[in-house]
């Protein structure tokens, strides 16, 4: 136990060293909400326009009026090049709210993606497909909601009227900003109610 105790402090110590970062909104069934899965995922379809909702709504039990509220909506279509390839164009509007302090984000994006067949016949063929994506991003909270220890009464209880002594501190509490997006992905096609698809993409390409 002596022996394990120095090499479990420093595998403590390094954890500190890696930054925190927060994960982007996600729901359950997140093959039905392809456009923010994959930019590269637009216009890839059996049919030639599609329209997608999503809705999330999570903790709500425990967290009731600050429970984690999520929603998305996306529209695509692809359109035909020459005999066998195709364009796909797309657009997503989603939004976030969570948390006592109204955290929130509203993201509106536009998506286009080109597919290229590699082989195969007309029914079981497969693809390369290559996305983007690039849209406009506001975010915001309400730092007048949120209690702070300063503001603690003794009592158990806050009160807001109490200095919360982090003035000056957040001078920003809602801001916009560019999003970018980049995605791969190659899908083979066998037959009408099978497919397999293998793909990765790259979200906040801009971020510094």
């Amino acid at each position: 136990m002596k022996k394990m105790k120095p090499i479990l402090i420093t595998f403590l110590m390094a954890l500190g060293v890696f930054s925190l970062n927060a994960q982007d909104i996600h729901f359950s069934q997140f093959y039905m909400s392809p456009l923010n899965l994959n930019p590269a995922m637009t216009g890839v379809m059996n049919c030639n326009i599609r329209l997608v909702a999503n809705y999330r709504n999570q903790w709500a039990s425990v967290l009731r009026s600050n429970a984690y509220n999520t929603y998305s909506v996306s529209y695509d279509q692809r359109i035909p090049v020459g005999r066998y390839d195709y364009f796909g164009v797309g657009g997503t509007f989603w939004g976030d709210r969570a948390g006592e302090a109204s955290f929130s984000t509203l993201t509106g994006k536009l998506s286009a993606s080109y597919s290229k067949r590699m082989g195969g016949y007309r029914d079981q063929a497969n693809y390369l497909v290559v996305g983007a994506e690039a849209g406009v991003a506001q975010r915001s909270i309400d730092f007048l909601k949120l209690r702070w220890g300063l503001q603690h009464d003794g009592e158990g209880g806050f009160d807001s009227g109490l200095p919360t002594g982090e003035e000056g501190v957040f001078d920003r509490d809602n801001f916009i900003f560019a999003d970018l997006a980049a995605g791969l992905l190659w899908f083979m096609v066998f037959d009408d109610n099978n497919s397999l698809y293998l793909g990765g993409s790259f979200h906040h390409l801009n971020r510094s």
